[in-house]
């Protein structure tokens, strides 16, 4: 399973070494702080609200689940390919108030979510008592 979720996983370590040079490109000296605060709070509650959510009344899972989730999740790739979208080609959203916190945001809490995700699923299992099955 290591062939299918290695390179997955080093496109999501690649992505979030990418985010965080987003964040120094885009942002201002003052805006730094409030939208890392801001990313990393979204980061922890979107981790940790999926794995409550859909994973929390699990007995038992497969032990690649929880990893096939954050880094295989539609919405999560569509989302990141959105703030790399406007990234690059939107000037118009850049120019707005919080369009570059808006973008670095999205990036950042997409791309560490999928790496978080997938190297916290085994205290998860353990804190909930979850079963792994193979």
């Amino acid at each position: 399973m290591g062939l299918i979720l290695g390179p997955i996983l080093i496109f999501w370590i690649i992505a979030a070494g990418f985010s965080i040079y987003m964040g120094s490109t885009l942002l201002n000296d003052y805006q730094i702080f409030q939208a890392y605060m801001i990313a990393i709070a979204t980061t922890i509650s979107y981790v940790l609200l999926n794995l409550i959510i859909r994973y929390g009344n699990k007995k038992e899972l497969w032990i690649f689940e929880i990893p096939f989730f954050f880094m295989t999740n539609k919405i999560s790739l569509l989302l990141f390919g959105v703030s790399i979208f406007f990234y690059i080609w939107g000037d118009d959203l850049k120019n707005q108030e919080y369009g570059n916190e808006l973008i670095f945001i999205l990036n950042f809490t997409i791309a560490f979510s999928a790496v978080i995700g997938t190297f916290c699923n085994e205290t998860f299992m353990r804190v909930r008592k979850i079963k792994r099955t193979h």
